[in-house]
Order: structure tokens, then sequence, then C-alpha cells
């Protein structure tokens, strides 16, 4: 429907997707200090995507892990899906960057 009505456009971004603490708290209805202290506790709380001053994390990762907790968070499965499918639709654009002669060795390094 958005090249139809913006013929020519590129996506750059889908969404919900890239996500802060802060942006995971105010969807799941706790306070951010909530979820600083859920990822500093539990060893299996999802890898961020980036790490720096910013950390950021893809949205349904951490819905995901929310939701196979104890029963605690109840997770939208609305979101939940538009999470998945702004996540696929983000990751799909960046591996058509990969060069076809990287995909097989960073294919093993993530995989292992």
């Amino acid at each position: 429907a958005v090249q139809r009505a913006v013929p020519g456009a590129k996506l750059i971004e889908a969404g919900p997707d890239y996500v802060g603490l802060t942006d995971v708290a105010d969807l799941v209805g706790v306070t951010r200090q909530n979820m600083r202290k859920l990822m500093a506790a539990h060893l299996d709380f999802p890898c961020p995507v980036h790490e720096g001053s910013s950390q950021v994390w893809h949205l349904e990762s951490v819905l995901k892990w929310l939701a196979g907790r104890d029963g605690s968070y109840r997770i939208d499965r609305r979101l939940l899906e538009v999470a998945h499918i702004a996540m696929q639709c983000n990751l799909a654009k960046e591996a058509v960057r990969l060069e076809p002669t990287h995909r097989s060795r960073i294919r093993a390094l993530v995989t292992a």
C-alpha cells in the first residue's frame, strides 16, 4: 500500500523492533527500573542488538522472554505478532547487504 501511495518508497526500518528498556517498560506496564533489574538479574535475558551508551534490543526477543517467565507478564499477542513481523522485515533488509562469500562463515559464528 505504501508503494502505491508513494512510488519509489524504500523501507528504512520497520517498527516496533529496535527498543530500549524504557520502551519495553512502557509497552508492558512496568517501570524502567524494573526492566533494568530483570536484565541484570537474569543471565538468560536476551542479548542486545547494540551495546554502548544506549543498549537496544529486538522487541520480539524481550517480549518472548517476558512471556516465558512465570506468568507475571501479560503480553498482548497482537503486539508480539507486529514485533515479530517488524523484526523479520529488518533482518531481511540487512541480510540482503551481506556478501555471499561471508554468509557461511558468519552463519557458523552465530549458530555455534
